[in-house]
């Protein structure tokens, strides 16, 4: 007997605890599954501002606007999850420009999907949190309600109920009639009007295009019908062109660095290797490529030299995101270049967690590095506009910064963006190797000794195959260039080069050592 009313007593405590839980978990996942259903983000993807929305409908639905059909794929994640790409508007000049740029992205699109799923997710935190607060509030009203009615009010009105019982047993069918009425006031209306438009009906891309032969990433793509999809035919079978042969001649480049694999030296035991690329200018079909050699030399570290853009404009956060995605595994070590100015490329890779170089001394892996971003501004085919200083002033300025460094601290490796930044650390012997891009073409290395210690000076050509300022595009104006830079004990020991030529062959560059 004393058992049972032990037990009995621990209910009564552990009873309403558990129901307060129960309730706030209920209104928590109510109020965030409604807040994420009806949630939206309006984000740059590829070349246009999209709205971006969770769907529960299985699929990825790309909205072209009016003009184009729209696309959707199956994205088989749990519960039905999808999302909804309202696409708008986009800086291209016209209608051809749009769809190349656009197919050539979608070429590359790891950046682009990472991006979307980042969005997504955040939505999905950014409600559960709404929604584990709102159940907390509600919780806590419920407690102190409770609380403040005391257990003499309580039991008073728990006896109101009780005797009021049978009248509400008669008043149970006018209650639940009401409610009835309630929803389908809300719900019934839509269900019940009768559809002014049949339901959108959907093609396969195959059905559409029945001459081409579609790679796995398109064969379950599928396209609105309608007078968009059958008059479009043409304009789609144009951006599948562009597409395909972007896929195919990057495709193949990606796939020769194993080939010539061989050629390329590996890391050493205690050895650090880092990659370098320069003036991307947006060219992210080059993505992979650079990634494989990397993967092939075992690269730890990958030294962005910037010029990522063409114009720095927020569009081109594609760029970022595609570089963000294929070195994922390694760290980055970034500047901005004089394209990329205007601070909005800059914060696209502190978001991606890039250790962006600001005037002051950085360690990574090992690795004593300084740098800064090219303090000159210019746009796609405009002129130069001078920053808050020449580059020969920031050069003198990093030159007080490097010489400044304790003897048994000194500066392994300066990024900048143009060779012009790093002359007078080299000229006064302060950093070990100086590295740039901004010439389009390789210049050095050069070694020369100033006061007893070797100082390297090196230019990487352009990694995007720039012949100018956009490089986006379904092959190479110019060779494209990584270079390859093997440490030890935090000190550079090595260069090599591994180039993408215009014929779609790989070349790789003798290994060349440093001196100590």
């Amino acid at each position: 007997m004393p058992r049972r009313l032990l037990t009995r007593a621990r209910l009564r405590k552990t009873v309403p605890w558990a129901l307060l839980v129960v309730l706030w978990f209920v209104v928590s996942v109510v109020v965030g599954l409604l807040g994420f259903a009806n949630d939206s983000e309006r984000v740059t993807i590829g070349a246009h501002t999209a709205q971006v929305s969770p769907t529960f409908d299985s699929h990825a639905t790309l909205d072209l606007g009016a003009v184009l059909p729209r696309l959707r794929l199956d994205m088989n994640l749990p519960l039905g999850l999808g999302v909804n790409l309202d696409v708008q508007e986009t800086d291209a000049s016209n209608l051809n420009d749009l769809l190349q740029r656009d197919a050539l992205i979608a070429s590359q699109p790891d950046g682009e999907i990472a991006r979307i799923r980042e969005v997504v997710q955040q939505m999905a935190v950014d409600n559960a949190v709404a929604g584990a607060g709102s159940g907390l509030l509600v919780t806590v009203l419920v407690t102190t309600v409770w609380a403040m009615l005391g257990p003499k009010r309580r039991r008073e009105l728990f006896g109101l109920v009780h005797r009021g019982e049978r009248r509400v047993q008669h008043r149970a069918v006018v209650v639940l009639v009401a409610l009835l009425v309630t929803v389908a006031s809300v719900i019934g209306p839509g269900q019940m009007r009768q559809e002014q438009a049949p339901p959108t009906s959907w093609r396969p891309l195959g059905e559409l295009l029945p001459e081409v032969s579609f790679d796995d990433r398109l064969k379950t793509v599928e396209v609105a019908s309608g007078f968009s999809t059958d008059g479009g035919v043409g304009v789609i079978r144009t951006a599948f062109e562009t597409y395909e042969r972007s896929t195919e001649f990057y495709g193949k480049l990606r796939d020769r660095v194993s080939r010539v694999g061989g050629r390329i030296r590996p890391a050493g035991e205690g050895e650090t290797v880092a990659l370098l690329v320069s003036d991307r200018h947006d060219n992210i079909g080059m993505d992979p490529f650079a990634a494989e050699v990397a993967k092939v030399a075992g690269a730890k570290i990958l030294i962005d030299a910037g010029d990522d853009t063409s114009s720095g404009q927020s569009w081109e956060a594609f760029s970022i995101n595609s570089l963000a995605q294929h070195f994922k595994d390694l760290k980055v070590v970034a500047v901005a270049g004089n394209h990329d100015s205007g601070g909005f490329v800059e914060d696209a890779m502190r978001r991606n967690k890039f250790t962006v170089l600001d005037s002051k001394p950085v360690e990574v892996e090992g690795i004593r590095f300084l740098g800064d971003s090219d303090p000159t501004r210019t746009g796609l085919g405009s002129a130069d506009t001078p920053g808050d200083e020449t580059t020969s002033e920031q050069s003198t300025r990093l030159a007080e910064v490097a010489c400044g460094q304790a003897e048994d601290e000194p500066i392994s490796t300066m990024v900048v963006h143009d060779p012009a930044s790093y002359q007078e650390t080299a000229a006064r012997g302060c950093a070990s190797l100086l590295v740039s891009g901004h010439l389009h073409r390789q210049v050095g290395p050069d070694t020369k000794t100033v006061e007893g210690r070797s100082v390297t000076t090196y230019t990487n050509g352009t990694t995007g195959g720039a012949a100018y300022a956009f490089a986006l595009g379904y092959t190479l104006r110019r060779p494209g260039e990584v270079t390859l830079i093997t440490y030890a004990d935090g000190q550079p020991t090595g260069l090599q080069t591994v180039t993408a030529e215009l014929t779609g062959e790989v070349t790789v560059g003798t290994y060349r050592p440093l001196p100590a």
